[in-house]
């Protein structure tokens, strides 16, 4: 054995041409994985996991982004994350439960990931002026802070809304959720959600009204 393999190690320039296999390759199913050899991070097993596993984690990957370009960053994601993580697997049970529960659980962390990052997109978009009026904020400072005292008389509007409209509120016009999204997430129906958004925004045009007296 390598000092690499018993340390642990692994050569990626050896391993990493595995993450691609040949479209239409795949194992036979009684081809035996060596567990010790996939956990010392062996090439040729890695390359044989992913003949038998690599079309089960394309359909995982398929049910959470429909765009090839992202289906393939995520499958390269779960590829690595199997390779960083290979020494955990403990044989407690069947290898392709394991590599389920892990590729998921890559999948998921890369989708909320996705959403927070257009989701600071949104709140940066909402809280920086427009660029067309830029020059003009900078001849005229006040202006930007009437802007953001704005956005802080709406924030604290928004905390004083009932904690349902509260909610469907931020979901949608913050969050930058679809109504039915935002449905999904509360547990409700998409006319309850446009419900609590109209009297969300009656009563915040009231708040806004009593602060700015």
């Amino acid at each position: 054995m390598s000092d690499s393999a018993a340390s642990g190690s692994l050569d990626l320039s050896k391993a990493l041409p595995a993450l691609s296999p040949a479209e239409g390759t795949k194992a036979p199913d009684d081809a035996r994985i060596d567990s010790q050899a996939f956990r010392r991070g062996d090439p040729e097993c890695f390359a044989l996991v992913l003949r038998r596993f690599g079309p089960i984690i394309r359909s995982i990957v398929a049910a959470y982004t429909k765009d090839r370009d992202d289906q393939d960053d995520l499958y390269q994601e779960v590829c690595i994350r199997l390779l960083t993580r290979r020494e955990s697997y403990r044989e407690m049970g069947a290898m392709e439960g394991w590599i389920t529960t892990l590729a998921r659980g890559c999948c998921r962390n890369w989708l909320a990931a996705r959403e927070s990052r257009l989701s600071a997109t949104k709140r940066y978009a909402a809280e920086v002026p427009p660029t067309e009026e830029s020059d003009a904020l900078l001849d005229d400072p006040s202006r930007l802070l009437d802007y953001r005292t704005f956005l802080e008389r709406l924030e604290r509007a928004v905390d004083e809304l009932p904690l349902r409209q509260r909610r469907a509120w931020r979901l949608v016009h913050t969050e930058g959720h679809s109504i039915d999204r935002a449905a999904r997430t509360l547990g409700t129906t998409t006319a309850t959600v446009r419900s609590n958004i109209r009297h969300a925004r009656k009563k915040l045009r009231e708040l806004m009204r009593e602060e700015g007296r």
